[in-house]
């Protein structure tokens, strides 16, 4: 890897490390100014805080399918083509390639993680929604 992909990584891995440590910042300001009161909370602030919990698993699902989505298009790939690595993927001439049915249960095998990682993405919302209302069963 060359310099300037280890420099862009680097500064994208800072830049996400900042932003997630200003959310969690920011979320427990906010909550601790909610919960700041001796009266009990009420059904509005413990509206916000259950979109608040559904913004942000909406937020760490996201990423799970988009890698998801890649990972089963490189498992296509991998099937389409009957060897892994298929080609054109950066590997090296070294490496030891498969092809046949060897090929076709990777390639398998890739889509299912992918279709795992689409669906965890997109039950992770619902499941920060039902913790919610598990949680605040008056919402």
């Amino acid at each position: 890897m060359n310099s300037s992909k280890k420099i862009l990584i680097a500064s994208m891995l800072s830049v996400l490390a900042l932003l997630g440590g200003a959310l969690i910042y920011f979320t427990l300001e906010y909550l601790s100014f909610v919960a700041q009161g001796e009266a009990p909370p009420t059904s509005e602030t413990i509206h916000q805080i259950g979109l608040i919990v559904l913004v942000v698993t909406m937020l760490a699902g996201m990423p799970s399918v988009g890698m998801g989505a890649y990972v089963m298009y490189i498992g296509s790939k991998i099937r389409v083509t009957s060897q892994w690595p298929p080609a054109g993927m950066g590997f090296t001439s070294k490496t030891p390639v498969m092809l046949g049915a060897r090929g076709n249960v990777v390639g398998l095998l890739t889509m299912g993680f992918g279709g795992t990682l689409v669906v965890v993405g997109l039950l992770l919302p619902l499941l920060g929604w039902r913790m919610v209302n598990v949680l605040f069963p008056d919402l």
